[in-house]
């Protein structure tokens, strides 16, 4: 069973480029979401409760200007056999 969805993964300095995926993964995980909007809404809020479309857009602008991406996921869930 997988699910598949779309998160946000972070810019990587040349200084971290043998560490990219560590990074990449670490991050991300924490942004998954079913549709690219639900994961930059994840990545935007960051703990307040709701905000509007045109705030979130703002946001999401700053987040994409500092190198922010979106990205497809693939999580799959592996029954315990």
């Amino acid at each position: 069973m997988a699910f598949e969805g779309y998160a946000i993964i972070p810019p990587v300095s040349p200084w971290d480029e043998n560490h990219r995926h560590e990074i990449e993964m670490d991050l991300a995980r924490r942004t998954i979401g079913a549709t690219p909007g639900e994961a930059w809404a994840i990545q935007c809020r960051r703990g307040l409760d709701a905000i509007d479309s045109q705030e979130m857009s703002r946001r999401v602008q700053h987040w994409h200007d500092r190198g922010y991406r979106l990205t497809k996921v693939r999580l799959e869930i592996i029954p315990d056999v």
